[in-house]
């Protein structure tokens, strides 16, 4: 028998309630890490820094997640099937300039 010890507690058996038992216990198995903030809440604000006007001073909430951090599985789905249509669309444009400069 082993004692180790870890951030959650030390077990007799070796085992050890770990931070990411913990974690695990706090996110619900049918939602995702929120792909627009990677889990935080919050995304940076871009409205002009120092000159914020929206009143956020660098910082707004999630318009995905709304600051929970978290989404549903479908939301996941579409906001990475909308980021892969607009990569597409980006490559398109881009081959269609680069295709034009070429012609010049």
């Amino acid at each position: 028998m082993t004692r180790r010890a870890s951030a959650g507690g030390e077990k007799e058996d070796g085992m050890t309630d770990g931070p990411d038992e913990a974690l695990d216990e706090i996110f619900e198995d049918d939602f995702c890490q929120c792909p627009r903030c990677s889990g935080w809440g919050w995304i940076d604000c871009h409205c002009g820094g120092d000159l914020c006007v929206c009143m956020n001073y660098g910082e707004a909430t999630c318009p995905l997640c709304h600051g929970d951090g978290e989404v549903s599985e479908a939301l996941y789905q579409r906001y990475e099937a909308a980021r892969r249509e607009n990569a597409r669309l980006f490559a398109e444009a881009r081959a269609k300039i680069d295709a034009e400069r070429g012609k010049k």
